[in-house]
Parts: structure tokens; sequence; C-alpha cells
């Protein structure tokens, strides 16, 4: 996980950290200090929460897994999903579908780490998941957010797929919430609280099985 944003951050270190929390679209982040935590429950396997369900970009740059019971929107080449009860919504893109950038891309500047991937695996680099929490950018909104997604090591949220001489890059967040709703936004130790809180639930659980199944290609 990183420290303070500003410069490249170091690898991370160790696989307990916990991610910090985000809002969707563009909300600024609470500076969350590096934490050891607890992470999402453990998903070694697509099977432990049934994705059997599967995504590839009309690109064939990344292919994704995810819950039969998931709501999913394929739009313009990049794969939208909620859970059934509403409080998550997420979006797996490829760069060239929709660039990181304006009010549906929140670049993590203090995520708290997770677990190493098989997709780092596969492109022979290190890919984290990380949780991060942050503020709604306005209190007139309805709450504040856990932020959950994949980044490489300089915590860019960001990963870079090398394929084939066409340079590519996918990105992957997931917003829980709302949560804190009607209060002022949480200090970092709150903050942290309240990831390690939410990282315990079914729904954090899918969400860690969904980052875990992304794969480079078709």
């Amino acid at each position: 996980m990183t420290g303070c944003a500003g410069g490249p951050s170091p690898e991370p270190q160790g696989t307990t950290a916990t991610s910090s929390p985000a809002s969707a679209g563009g909300s600024t982040e609470s500076a969350l200090p590096q934490a050891q935590g607890v992470t999402p429950a453990e998903a070694n396997s697509a099977d432990t929460y049934e994705l059997t369900q599967s995504y590839t970009d009309p690109d064939k740059l990344f292919t994704v897994k995810y819950p039969k019971d998931w709501t999913a929107q394929q739009n313009r080449g990049y794969l939208e999903l909620t859970s059934p009860n509403g409080k998550v919504t997420g979006t797996v893109a490829s760069t060239k579908a929709r660039p990181p950038k304006g009010d549906w891309f929140t670049r993590p500047s203090h995520p708290l780490i997770g677990h190493e991937t098989p997709l780092g695996e596969q492109l022979k680099t290190k890919v984290y998941t990380y949780a991060s929490y942050i503020a709604a950018p306005s209190r007139k909104d309805t709450g504040d957010s856990v932020l959950w997604g994949l980044t490489e090591s300089d915590n860019k949220g960001i990963v870079h797929l090398k394929n084939k001489g066409n340079p590519a890059e996918l990105w992957a967040e997931f917003h829980y919430g709302p949560v804190n709703e009607g209060n002022r936004p949480l200090s970092q130790r709150k903050g942290v609280e309240l990831v390690n809180e939410i990282n315990q639930t079914d729904d954090a659980g899918t969400v860690d099985a969904i980052l875990k199944s992304v794969r480079a290609g078709a």
C-alpha cells in the first residue's frame, strides 16, 4: 500500500494490509496510512463465490468472471456490474474503451493493499487488490463509500496488459455504499476501521473473487 501521495510508492509489503475506501465519481479521498488489517474474505477460486458468468471485451484485452445473480451491463467495450442488493457497483474496462478520467474513475492515492493476483502472475509483474475509504465530495451527497480495485505497485489503479506490441491498460473499481451517511468525513483511523468491517461482508468476498478472476486476453 502506499504512503503519502506525491512520489513513487514503494512496492507493497505483505498481503494482510487492508485497502482504503473510495467514493464513486471522482470524490476526494481521505488520506489513509499504511496499516495492517483484514482483507476481504479469502476467495481462492471462482467456484467459492460461484462466478459462473464470463465477459471478454470486444478487443479481447481482458476476461473477467462474475456471479449469475449480479446485474451485468455491457456498454461500448466495458462491463458494469451491480450486486443483487444494490450496495456494490463496479466497472471493469480497458483504457481504450473507457479512459480513466472524469466522474467514472477514482485514482487511489492511499490504497491499503490486499493480495497479489493471478493476473500479475500471468503478466509476470505484481498486481494487487486494494481497498480505500473515500469521503463524498459534498456532504449533500448520500454518503461516503468503500472502493476496491486492482493496481500495480505504483498504486495508480491501472494495470498494464503488455498486449503483444499493442500497449493496453486495464482498470477495475467497485464501490460499496453509501456508508457513514449524514456524518462528517471519518478520521484516518476510523476510515481504516470501516474498511476492515466492510471487508468481512459477503459483498467484499465476492468482489475480491471477481478482481482475482481478471485475466489478460480472451
